[in-house]
């Protein structure tokens, strides 16, 4: 039983944060690259980018590529960083619109 105090206010419904639809995308000086996981962190603040990241890269094989969305200007500093100290790579992040899209790789593989 949930006191009414301690209930969070009902919020629109929103789509999965993490979705492992596989997809391809072009990046610069990359081309096609095929996408194992998106994350969509739009509207979220930390650390809930860094743990869904976290949570992703364990669920992929290494060298899949994760593609992080967020419009957290804070989630575009740390997650290149955070993936030095994973032994991942960041391959790029892209302005589209207010929103960013990170890209990521499991692992050091080419």
């Amino acid at each position: 039983m949930r006191l009414p105090w301690f209930s969070r206010p009902s919020s629109p419904a929103r789509k999965s944060a993490v979705s492992y639809e596989p997809h391809e995308v072009s990046l610069p000086r990359m081309g096609k690259v095929h996408i194992a996981c998106t994350i969509r962190c739009v509207n979220d603040h930390c650390p809930r980018p860094q743990l869904l990241t976290l949570k992703a890269l364990t669920q992929v094989n290494n060298g899949d590529v994760i593609e992080l969305v967020s419009d957290n200007p804070a989630t575009v500093e740390t997650i290149p960083a955070m993936m030095l100290t994973l032994d991942g790579k960041h391959l790029a992040t892209i302005r589209d619109g207010d929103l960013w899209r990170l890209y990521l790789r499991k692992g050091l593989a080419p």
